[in-house]
């Protein structure tokens, strides 16, 4: 049986790990034992939210926080949860933090948006959306993965290799892998929802998005104190010109389809083809260029984002795990052989969901969701004022002791077929939980196994020995410094 592995979660920037044969044991930051106050809580938010999380966060079903007459709840409790974001999520919106966050470079698109202009969007996007149809993007997401191969390949040989990992041999490349993922995951949304966009245009989109995320947390640190948006903070002006720079980005995409004789079949002329539901005052009316550009950048942040960072941790952890790395290459093969990834081949990886599911467990690609307590509530024991915040931090629910086996060790036995029989709902929730759940996942879930299937079947991947990620939450949960990997193509 493969070893299980216990990855470097919150391991400090610049700090070697320990290393044993294969086994990597990272020294821990430990979380600060009590909630903290709002100055040290910013200070450390606008670093890294996870480490703001305090300890009984990873071990408690439900933390309350009163400060500075604002109320906070973290909720681990996957009962709690579902209530919360299921059974009764009309008492329970998202908060206004949101679209303060979000607004600038998502407007009221399908993320953003509530109550009315939530459903009809979901509506006008879902068919887009199905399982069915979306298994007719695997050939493109194939190609997706054979292009990042390619560049693999082209890349020069390390004259350094024995320096970076104790398992290299000849013909390895060490490649920043957080890289990689997100240009192949934009390949992919190159070929399939943004079918047609030009080189300068995708790098630009791609230049701009990135841009927006990287000094997000300072947004949303000073929202989650209710700090007035007037007040400067670092990163405000780079994140809003970043935002008005993605918009028009996509804008000039969208005018440049519109005058495009022949219809392309891609989400965004599904999109440019939609009308608004209903015989109220917009009923029958085509969307507004606004309203598309909202949700293509959606998309963008949602979907490109996402997937990258899922991909980016599982090659991390099975470059830990090479007893997991054989595994999931003998399935490809023997699954596939040396052809393109089919969709026929996607239900036949077992082993390879089951590491991308116990990559998106310890390192989830969203690792925080929010809602407000609309009125004064009570949930199981616990009672909440109105426009108590409630966040459910995934990163901790998804490694909470009270839930898992040894919750910090990587292990995707627990995803075997049948193991999950008995386990709540919302006990693993990479995709989010409720009404709201990603519309996107089936589309992320097909993307990554056919990616991960192409990269691990090409090329052997082992930990370059000298960086330590520190998972770092900016949304998305990013690896501080990259994720720099050793290549070797077989």
């Amino acid at each position: 049986m493969p070893s299980a592995v216990r990855p470097p979660p919150q391991s400090p920037v610049g700090v070697e790990p320990a290393v044993a044969g294969r086994r990597l044991v990272p020294p821990t930051v430990v979380p600060p034992p009590h909630p903290l106050d709002p100055i040290r809580f910013l200070w450390r938010f606008q670093k890294n939210p996870l480490l703001t999380l305090p300890a009984a966060v990873y071990e408690q079903p439900v933390v309350t926080l009163r400060s500075a007459g604002k109320s906070m709840a973290w909720i681990c409790d996957p009962a709690l949860i579902e209530t919360v974001l299921l059974r009764d999520a009309a008492h329970f919106p998202k908060p206004p933090l949101e679209r303060r966050i979000f607004g600038a470079a998502l407007g009221n698109g399908i993320l953003t948006a509530q109550g009315e202009d939530w459903r009809w969007q979901r509506k006008m996007a879902a068919p887009a959306f199905r399982a069915a149809d979306l298994m007719a993007h695997v050939p493109e997401m194939a190609a997706a993965a054979d292009a990042q191969i390619a560049r693999w390949r082209r890349l020069p040989v390390s004259p350094d290799a024995a320096d970076h990992a104790a398992t290299s041999v000849a013909g390895d490349r060490v490649s920043e892998i957080e890289h990689d993922m997100s240009l192949a995951t934009f390949d992919v949304l190159m070929r399939t929802i943004f079918a047609g966009a030009t080189e300068q245009e995708a790098d630009a989109i791609l230049a701009s998005g990135r841009a927006f995320l990287d000094k997000i947390t300072w947004e949303v640190g000073v929202g989650i104190l209710d700090i007035p948006t007037w007040v400067w903070h670092p990163g405000k002006r780079r994140t809003r010109l970043a935002a008005r720079a993605m918009r028009r980005n996509v804008s000039e995409l969208l005018a440049r389809r519109r005058a495009e004789p022949m219809p392309r079949q891609d989400l965004l002329a599904r999109l440019l083809a939609a009308h608004h539901p209903g015989s109220g005052p917009d009923g029958g009316r085509p969307l507004a260029d606004d309203e598309i550009i909202d949700n293509l950048t959606t998309f963008l942040i949602a979907g490109h984002e996402t997937t990258a960072k899922a991909l980016t941790w599982a090659l991390y952890l099975l470059a830990l795990a090479p007893d997991w790395q054989d595994r999931v290459r003998g399935e490809v093969l023997r699954v596939a052989g040396n052809g393109a990834i089919e969709a026929r081949h996607i239900d036949a990886l077992v082993v390879t969901r089951q590491v991308l599911m116990e990559a998106m467990r310890l390192y989830p690609p969203v690792p925080v969701m929010t809602r407000l307590a609309a009125g004064a509530v009570t949930l199981g024991a616990h009672h909440f004022d109105k426009g108590t915040l409630l966040v459910f931090p995934i990163f901790c629910i998804h490694r909470h002791r009270m839930l898992w086996a040894e919750p910090d060790s990587f292990d995707p036995d627990r995803f075997a077929p049948g193991r999950d029989e008995g386990r709540p709902r919302a006990q693993f929730m990479p995709f989010g939980f409720g009404p709201r759940i990603c519309i996107g996942q089936t589309f992320a879930m097909l993307e990554a196994m056919t990616l991960l299937a192409s990269f691990v079947r090409a090329a052997r991947f082992t930990w370059a020995g000298r960086h330590v990620p520190l998972p770092v939450s900016r949304i998305t949960l990013r690896p501080a410094g990259g994720m720099p990997l050793a290549v070797t193509l077989v």
